[in-house]
């Protein structure tokens, strides 16, 4: 059976995400909507091998809907994320008709 979506046409402001992340170079954050239609870019986070942290990296993106798009460019460049926590809240309704 399929699942049900309460989905019903909210805008989301995308807040901030705080993922806990080790592995080396730099870790590049995107929010996009559906399709790619808009984006943000977000703040860098350096990483490490070991750390005690887990940064919080502020977006302001307003969407319907989105995805993060997580990712390294350099060679050699790794990354793992044991945690990620997405912070949003819904702004309006719906667009303007």
């Amino acid at each position: 059976m399929a699942k049900s979506s309460s989905f019903t046409g909210e805008l989301i402001h995308f807040g901030a995400i705080r993922l806990r992340v080790t592995g080396s170079g730099n870790l590049q954050s995107t929010l996009e909507s559906l399709d790619e239609v808009s984006s943000a870019s977000l703040s860098d986070v350096a990483m490490q091998s070991t750390t005690d942290r887990e940064p919080l990296v502020l977006a302001n993106f307003i969407s319907q809907r989105g995805f993060l798009k997580l990712e390294t460019t350099e060679i050699n460049e790794t990354f793992f994320i044991s945690k990620l926590v997405i912070f949003v809240r819904p702004v309006a309704t719906g667009y303007p008709q």
